[in-house]
């Protein structure tokens, strides 16, 4: 109940202490000293150099605003953060210069720094993509916190992500503020508007003059500040993050400035085709250092003897970070794209008469994996109420809305928030409402959780549910197949079960697996009945299933239809026309069971290859590749390929009949091929 009391406004105004105002001093000098130097000796390096010289204050005022606990997303110009966040200028350094030493040995370059061990999500040339990934990681820190550890703390850490100007107009940057602002999640979202982003000016970014008013339209609180005055920017930021682990929700902070160096170092001496001599100088004029420096002389914090000492240290640690340089190596070694697999020890499954649907086994294997590790969350749009599809219905009557959640509909979001989750150490499954959807999240997908492993070193969990295919009315972007364009990614695994069996034990082994992986549910399938176990088993990635031996020719397939259908026109083969034909089911396409293909054709001395998607630039294509390179001699005739024609899924059966191999089309071209 509201008390008299609570009606009087009440304002904590946050200034620092002697010890605070010098360490802001000598974390602002650093940032700046090691800029210049990187900026002066930018041909010493392979790659371009990063810096953004004028902006330091950006950094540095939030990073010691922060606590030790919080998390940090920077961008481009985040060397304050990282600094601040305990890397060195050696790091730094090392990491510019892309040695086989530096942080991801060679991969990546300069400020695309990230370390779990400093509480930093990693930053990629996809604009404010760590951003979004942000969001995700700070709602599983509280979810480890309050529902796996049950710890009672009075630590409440807080997302600090840094976004430029032109990267406030990314689907990334929306997709943060979209679900930072619909969760009430504790982030503060940091924008360094220096009014041209690279060369475009801001005007054509937004309509607003002032950007920070992007949060009216979430809900969130806003605050804009000179961002060339470290200790307003401390403040401010001290003033957002007390809010925010009051309950307040996010904020953005909107930071007035501007670089006085190029978007790189290399392309500063270009800054006089796109900004006004008169205005680079008037910015020169407004440097963070000189003027912070100014300050506390009149503050008498600081003397013309601390002043020299400071510099003297600074210059001393990065001139020992460049001469390290020359201790370093180039990289010589490539990197592994997955994890080394380490699963559980399951029982396995017993013989059971039990039949169950497809659907049913999918959801039985959800709940199972849920049940056997709290770190399973399931998400996405509708898996409340049990998806388009019916297939997570109960899940969140049993689990609750912690673990089973309706998401926006912006899959660019979804799977932002869901790699930001395994960054945390959660296994996040999202459901995609149909596979096509993935391209909308193709950023996050392929620009980083593909890439993760290799870049870093670090697992990265995540079991992604895409109901998939054809067999109903419909259109392109419900039944498009795009596993070959996820597959080319690589870094990322596919599963394609095509029985109930199948289904429940791949899934399972899917949230063993430590990886990123697509599920690929085949919609036309759910319905569908067969054996299934009651108990949890896994069944190995990267493992064919012989459906029917043969002797005559090997059809290779995938996925439930195409399965269905080529069993089909096997039985027909042989009790028609007297070839036997051997059915191989992939079930994995990344893992791909290359063995199986090779032990069948050199066994028949035929192939026949059949999926859904289209059949130029296919799977398919892969497959034949393969076994042309590697069991040529053994062929009797060229290997064949049967998909779906070029076009757009249609929505009349009579086109799709058409568009889509049929059996009798499986049928006529294994004919062909054993005359």
């Amino acid at each position: 109940m509201p008390k008299v009391a609570d009606f009087t406004p009440t304002r904590q105004v946050f200034i620092p202490t002697k010890e605070e105002y010098l360490k802001i001093y000598k974390l602002l000098l650093l940032t700046t000293v090691l800029g210049q130097e990187l900026d002066k000796r930018k041909d010493e390096f392979i790659p371009k150099i990063f810096t953004g010289l004028g902006q330091e204050a950006v950094y540095v005022g939030p990073v010691l605003a922060a606590e030790s606990y919080d998390w940090f997303a920077p961008d481009h110009r985040s060397m304050g953060v990282l600094l601040g966040r305990g890397l060195t200028p050696k790091e730094i350094v090392c990491q510019d210069g892309t040695f086989a030493e530096s942080i991801y040995s060679g991969y990546n370059f300069g400020i695309h720094i990230g370390s779990p061990e400093h509480h930093l999500i990693r930053f990629e040339s996809d604009m404010a993509l760590n951003v979004a990934i942000g969001t995700g990681l700070i709602d599983a820190l509280y979810y480890v916190r309050d529902a796996i550890e049950k710890k009672t703390s009075e630590e409440n850490p807080a997302l600090l992500a840094f976004l430029g100007d032109g990267a406030t107009a990314h689907g990334n940057a929306h997709s943060a503020f979209l679900f930072a602002s619909t969760r009430k999640l504790p982030a503060l979202f940091i924008i360094n508007n220096n009014g041209l982003a690279i060369r475009t000016p801001v005007e054509y970014q937004s309509a607003h003059a002032r950007l920070g008013r992007i949060a009216e339209g979430y809900g969130m609180k806003f605050l804009v500040v000179d961002g060339n005055d470290a200790v307003e920017v401390w403040r401010t930021a001290k003033t957002a993050l007390a809010d925010i682990r009051n309950g307040g929700g996010p904020w953005i902070i909107e930071c007035c400035t501007f670089r006085v160096s190029g978007h790189n170092a290399h392309e500063t001496s270009e800054m006089a085709g796109y900004v006004p001599r008169e205005l680079r100088l008037e910015w020169q004029g407004r440097n963070p250092l000189a003027h912070y420096t100014l300050q506390l002389k009149l503050m008498h914090l600081l003397d013309d003897e601390m002043e020299r000492g400071f510099k003297e240290e600074a210059e001393r640690i990065i001139a020992e970070a460049f001469d390290a340089t020359k201790t370093y190596s180039a990289p010589s070694k490539l990197h592994s794209v997955f994890a080394d697999r380490k699963t559980d020890e399951l029982p396995k499954a017993a013989k059971s008469n039990r039949i169950i649907t497809y659907e049913a086994a999918i959801n039985e294997a959800l709940r199972q994996a849920m049940e056997l590790d709290a770190r399973v969350r399931v998400f996405g749009e509708d898996v409340e109420t049990g998806g388009v599809h019916g297939v997570t219905k109960g899940l969140v009557k049993k689990f609750g809305r912690e673990r089973v959640f309706h998401t926006p509909l912006d899959e660019n979001g979804i799977f932002a928030y869901a790699i930001g989750m395994a960054l945390a150490g959660l296994i996040p499954s999202p459901e995609v409402q149909f596979l096509p959807f993935l391209k909308y999240a193709f950023g996050p997908l392929l620009n980083y959780a593909t890439i993760h492993f290799a870049v870093t070193g670090q697992n990265l969990p995540l079991v992604v549910r895409a109901p998939c295919g054809g067999g109903f009315p419909s259109n392109n972007c419900h039944e498009e197949m795009i596993e070959a364009m996820l597959a080319h990614s690589g870094g990322i695994k596919i599963v394609a079960p095509s029985t109930a069996y199948a289904a429940k034990g791949l899934l399972l082994s899917a949230f063993q697996d430590g990886n990123p992986v697509i599920f690929l549910e085949q919609i036309s399938a759910y319905g569908k009945k067969g054996e299934v176990p009651a108990e949890p088993y896994l069944l190995p990635f990267g493992e064919a299933r012989v459906f029917r031996e043969g002797k005559d020719i090997s059809i290779i397939t995938y996925g439930a239809m195409m399965v269905e259908r080529t069993l089909k026109a096997a039985e027909i083969l042989s009790v028609g026309d007297g070839i036997s034909a051997e059915v191989i089911d992939l079930q994995t396409i990344v893992p791909m069971d290359r063995e199986a293909i090779l032990y069948s054709v050199t066994k028949t001395n035929r192939a026949l290859i059949v999926h859904e998607a289209k059949k130029d630039f296919g799977v398919g294509a892969e497959i034949s590749a393969f076994i042309n390179e590697n069991a040529y001699e053994c062929l009797w005739v060229p290997v064949k390929r049967l998909g779906a024609k070029d076009g757009p899924v249609t929505a009349h059966p009579a086109l799709e009949a058409l568009r889509l191999p049929q059996v009798e089309d499986i049928v006529a071209a294994a004919k062909e091929m054993a005359r």
